[in-house]
């Protein structure tokens, strides 16, 4: 049963008769002038024509067509030209790929067409683009769609989540469309051979119009199919005939809603130095329209629209392939990317697209501000944004629910961090046990050398690909606020990941990830020898959760939380979180006595000291910690690290017949006293 949608607050616009349909010769006249004013196509300008309400009205404003007269709209990339006038809502179609449905659309990397659920029945309609052979600035679009049910199929989908989520069927049922959509001639070509058709298609406004074709129970995708003008021209004249009494609420909700103000598209002249054509155009025009919009797309949706953009100008600069530009957007199988001899491991792709956004090539960076910029009045292209765009790519590769998939979102954006911008390290197809060898070499010879921080780039590129299955399988999450938060600290994915490439076990435990995701029904713990951990009772193999993560691979100047364990391996563990503690209890206890303020208020500690016999023992206890510190530092770094290869000039530096001090880098002269005092 319909709604009654009379029984709000605002008054219902009152009633007015519908203009008769023009008839062929006033539309083919306007036809006529579009294409030498504005050199559409025959069927572009036709189909615009046969939509326009008053098509001599609109013939007589455009003017003289060697200077028709149009509304300008200036955007980033240039002027884009319009016409407002009156449409037909029949003559009319909402966009089959609304971009607020985004974030839910099943891209085929991530489902084959055709074998999931309703959502992935087909692939996403792709983006428009201009007709072949046609000058990018004229202001029509082209859609490839596999055929006419692929068109009812997007349309159904972009419908009913439009409905469910952006309603404005009350409001326009008692109003009518109050404000214009933007329309562009859109050709549908069919890929089974069948004849294109073309129609008026809205590039902004396709909630309204959607919830205008709900009211009417015009079924969309059907629009740029019906081309009778009789029917119509019967249907009007009934509809006002019903104006000679008292029309019901369906007649009147048809009168307000037959008509729709619109503002069409009709040509685009970009700066000219700039490389702007009209689909970006039309882009950066509906971008700047959802800037502050009633409801506004999102986070999600906006990143969708800017990460294809970026895609589409990185192709257009000759940077990327065609095939790349479909393989980054999830737009192929992954059968189809393996016959392109690109991997079909949704962690690898994830690594490449990170790559992708975080490159130091001058070129990759300057595509990604000219497509951000074209939609967005933004200056500054930060990490963050990159890693959001980068996101919103990687998560292509998942049919999860849109409540989920949304989770991870929130959480990959985080997975990538400072290091990945600013180290220099590239995205390959190695294969995981190649990508972890090289990872460990790098390691062992950090530890060896002493370096602290940044191991190298294998073990960068191995976080970035091993982040895919931590943060996908929900053993690696971002903060998750205070409430209900076991989380033993607030460290974000990145930070983790971080920490766990700068050590051996980590770097075998990022491996494990890669190599058990999704094969194994969850990701197994694994210890400093890269074997897999079994639990306390032996009762099956250990899995590996956010906080076990946390506590197993702490921040910078932490040890591993205690665990459960007799063996001395644990026990020295457990013993060094005490230590651990101690170190903060002290260091706390130190900032705490230099807080104590006298009565003149100075530091009390400053003007009084400390007993010098207090002084004394505490300073040779210090000493003797700070000394065994760092003989365990340097044995650490003998057992775990690779010693660094010789040069030519120090080759005896490694000499096993060398004396102490030349033998070890890490030597300072003090092991033997050192020895020589445990021995006391």
């Amino acid at each position: 049963m319909k709604k009654n949608f009379n029984d709000g607050h605002v008054l219902p616009r009152p009633v007015e008769p519908l203009p008769d349909y023009a008839h062929a010769k006033a539309r083919q006249t306007l036809a006529e002038k579009l294409i030498e004013a504005f050199k559409l196509s025959p069927e572009a300008a036709t189909a615009t024509a046969n939509g326009v309400v008053d098509p001599t009205h609109v013939r007589k404003e455009i003017g003289e067509p060697t200077e028709p007269q149009t509304e300008e709209i200036p955007i980033p990339g240039g002027t884009i030209l319009g016409i407002r006038t009156q449409v037909w809502a029949r003559r009319i179609m909402p966009d089959p790929r609304n971009p607020r449905i985004g974030p839910s659309r099943r891209h085929p990397f991530a489902v084959d067409p055709g074998t999931g659920d309703e959502r992935a029945k087909f692939r996403p309609v792709p983006e428009p683009r201009t007709p072949d052979g046609m000058s990018s600035t004229i202001a029509e679009l082209v859609v490839d769609i596999e055929n006419r049910h692929h068109l009812v199929w997007a349309a159904q989908q972009a419908a009913r989540f439009v409905l469910a989520e952006n309603d404005w069927s009350q409001s326009i049922a008692s109003q009518g469309v109050m404000e214009a959509v933007w329309l562009v001639p859109t050709t549908y070509l069919h890929g089974d051979g069948s004849a294109s058709v073309t129609t008026l298609t809205t590039v902004e406004g396709s909630s309204r119009t959607t919830a205008v074709h709900s009211l009417l129970a015009i079924v969309s995708a059907d629009v740029p199919y019906e081309e009778n003008d009789t029917k119509l021209r019967n249907y009007y004249r009934k509809l006002n005939e019903s104006l000679t009494g008292t029309p019901s609420i369906e007649e009147a909700t048809a009168l307000r809603c037959e008509r729709v103000p619109a503002l069409i598209l009709v040509g685009f002249r970009p700066h000219p130095t700039g490389t702007t054509g009209f689909p970006t155009a039309v882009k950066s025009l509906v971008a700047l329209r959802h800037v502050d919009p009633p409801k506004p797309w999102g986070e999600g949706p906006e990143n969708e629209s800017l990460a294809d953009e970026v895609l589409d100008e990185l192709q257009r600069q000759g940077l990327i392939s065609q095939t790349q530009r479909d393989y980054y957007a999830g737009s192929c199988t992954r059968a189809e990317a393996k016959a392109a001899h690109l991997s079909d491991d949704p962690a690898v792709r994830a690594s490449a697209i990170v790559g992708l956004f975080t490159s130091d090539d001058d070129r990759i960076n300057q595509a990604i501000r000219v497509a951000v910029t074209s939609q967005s009045t933004r200056k500054r292209i930060s990490q963050k944004m990159c890693n959001d765009l980068a996101t919103a790519l990687i998560l292509r590769a998942l049919a999860d629910d849109p409540a989920r998939t949304d989770q991870i979102r929130r959480y990959m954006r985080h997975a990538f961090g400072k290091s990945v911008h600013k180290e220099n390290w590239s995205a390959t197809d190695r294969d995981t046990d190649r990508l972890v060898d090289a990872s460990l070499a790098e390691v062992r010879k950090a530890i060896g050398a002493g370096v602290e921080g940044e191991p190298g780039p294998a073990s960068l590129e191995l976080a970035v690909r091993a982040a895919y299955p931590l943060v996908v399988s929900g053993r690696l999450n971002a903060d998750r606020g205070s409430a209900n938060n076991d989380q033993p600290d607030r460290r974000t994915p990145g930070e983790v990941l971080d920490a766990m490439r700068q050590s051996v076990q980590g770097v075998w435990q990022l491996g494990q990830a890669l190599r058990d995701f999704p094969t194994e029904p969850a990701i197994r713990a694994v210890d400093e020898d890269g074997e897999v951990k079994r639990l306390g009772d032996d009762s099956g193999d250990q899995a590996i959760s956010d906080v076990y993560l946390r506590q197993e691979f702490p921040p910078p100047g932490k040890v591993r939380a205690r665990r459960p364990g007799n063996i001395p391996a644990d026990v020295l563990k457990n013993r060094l979180a005490d230590f651990s503690d101690a170190m903060e209890a002290l260091n706390d206890a130190y900032a705490a006595i230099g807080k104590v303020m006298g009565d003149d208020g100075r530091l009390l500690v400053d003007s009084q000291g400390v007993d010098v016999k207090l002084c004394i023992d505490w300073r040779q206890r210090l000493t003797q910690i700070s000394d065994d510190l760092n003989f365990w530092g340097r044995t650490f770094s003998k057992t775990v690290g690779t010693a660094p290869a010789p040069t030519v000039d120090d080759e005896d530096f490694y000499d096993d017949t060398a004396n102490a001090d030349d033998s070890d880098p890490y030597d300072d002269g003090e092991d033997a006293d050192i020895r020589d005092d445990d021995a006391a």
